[in-house]
């Protein structure tokens, strides 16, 4: 029979064999990269939500009392909701260069308003100072921080100084002491500046001026002659102190895999450099790049010998198909840098995928529980609000291009929002005690009494052991 169909298609077995080795090939090496799926193995996440309760959560004891701080001999209906955690879960406004003022900016901020209680703003230097003694306004940075305050959301400013974020001038000087001047007075006005501002990113990626690549950079060049990266964040740090010693500072960087950072870090603390907390990078823009379980608690508890909380200061996970390794990335991110004008950037971004959504959303939640049931972590930031200009040109969005929210995005807000929350309703115990067992954090309660409401805030805070007073009017 087979010799019969062969003869009637005119085909010889070694031609039969070659076609089918053919179509084998494309089938092997050409499909992957059109794959329209990929399933997330769900992590097992052993003793999570133990540690998850152990640690972010505690018993808070209020009291009720009379103006004359006398108890209340009557029993009230109190209400308590949580209404900001006490731990970071930040989100990244780095787009808003490029949302700014375009059609649902509002949509796309109150979106991230509703989930994260901190918001990363960039402050780059070369948006600041295009001109050698100019301080210029950049309506995003204005607009992003006034939304915040509204918000009641924490800002976080980045960097203090980076060396692939300096104005065009600065890099052509040549005079390293003058080099240093101007980023003394650069450091001081961002900080007496933005007060509101409570926490900083110190000398970005600071281990990374020592690479080869950039070897003609000016701030590296003033970074070898200080002595090296951690001689030149001791300085950063000295400074800062100095003007404002109770923000918190942190030193971060996009590789938790480098040495050369591990050993900065030990260099501070033998130096006795004073910064809070240390910050790593985990994007995930290749599979190579992907954290497993086993992955990401390593690299938690590695950290942990530091004695300086982690925050994971850049998150990201798209929902488009995935790179392979960096190899396969790095045409892609050139032809990004090369894109004039910047919607050119549009026509090269991958699109988000139904199914690779699910993985996203699903490796997020697991993601987020794992880190936020270690208690090293401090913080914990997405990187990309929005698909649209999405910095590596990748789906790694919670909205999607229109600003609409993607299944992580609803994922998170429910981790965050229902899962990791306390609300609590019931009436106070003899002599006006109350307590509960809750997230730290920020909450509002309200009272009936003689048929008033009463609405009033506190704070639970870890380690608080006395009854915090309630005065009811």
């Amino acid at each position: 029979m087979l010799n019969f169909e062969i003869k009637v298609l005119g085909l010889s077995l070694h031609s039969v064999y070659k076609y089918f080795t053919y179509f084998l090939i494309l089938f092997l090496v050409v499909l992957p990269f059109h794959a329209v799926s990929e399933m997330h193995s769900p992590w097992k996440l052993a003793g999570a939500n133990e540690r998850i309760k152990k640690i972010r959560m505690g018993t808070a004891k209020l009291k009720f009392v009379n103006p004359d701080g006398t108890p209340i001999n009557q029993k009230l209906f109190v209400k308590i909701n949580l209404i900001k955690h006490s731990f970071q879960f930040g989100i990244s406004l780095g787009q808003s260069w490029a949302l700014y003022n375009q059609k649902h900016f509002e949509q796309y901020r109150n979106y991230m308003s509703d989930v994260f209680n901190l918001v990363a703003l960039g402050f780059q230097w070369s948006w600041i100072e295009r001109k050698k003694g100019r301080i210029r306004k950049v309506g995003h940075i204005d607009s992003n921080l006034n939304w915040a305050k509204s918000k009641g959301v924490s800002i976080k400013g980045m960097p203090l100084i980076w060396h692939n974020a300096i104005p065009k001038w600065l890099n052509e000087m040549t005079d390293l002491k003058e080099i240093e001047i101007l980023i003394d007075k650069r450091i001081r006005y961002l900080i007496t500046k933005y007060p509101e501002v409570k926490t900083w990113n110190l000398y970005n990626e600071a281990v990374d001026a020592e690479k080869n690549y950039m070897k003609n950079n000016a701030v590296a060049k003033w970074v070898k002659s200080k002595g090296g990266p951690a001689k030149t964040q001791a300085w950063v740090i000295k400074v800062v102190r100095e003007i404002a010693p109770n923000k918190i500072y942190v030193n971060n960087h996009y590789s938790y895999k480098d040495p050369a950072f591990k050993r900065m870090n030990q260099e501070l603390l033998n130096m006795g450099a004073n910064f809070d907390a240390i910050g790593v990078q985990t994007h995930m823009h290749t599979k190579q790049n992907r954290l497993s379980e086993q992955d990401l608690w390593k690299l938690l508890e590695d950290y942990k010998v530091f004695g300086k909380p982690l925050h994971l200061t850049e998150i990201s996970v798209p929902s488009s198909t995935p790179f392979n390794n960096w190899r396969d990335f790095r045409p892609h991110v050139q032809a990004l840098k090369r894109a004039k004008p910047r919607k050119k950037r549009l026509e090269i971004a991958r699109n988000s995928l139904k199914d690779f959504e699910k993985y996203q959303a699903d490796y997020l939640k697991d993601f987020y529980t794992l880190a936020f049931s270690h208690a090293n972590v401090g913080s914990i930031i997405y990187w990309s609000g929005s698909d649209l200009y999405e910095w590596r040109g990748t789906a790694a969005g919670l909205l999607d291009t229109k600003h609409n929210p993607k299944p992580a995005y609803y994922v998170l807000k429910n981790l965050i929002k229902k899962h990791w929350h306390t609300s609590v309703a019931k009436s106070t115990e003899m002599f006006g005690k109350y307590s509960f067992s809750g997230f730290y954090g920020e909450y509002i309660g309200k009272i009936l009494l003689n048929g008033r409401e009463q609405v009033f805030k506190f704070y639970h805070i870890p380690g608080q052991t006395d009854e915090q007073n309630i005065v009811v009017r």
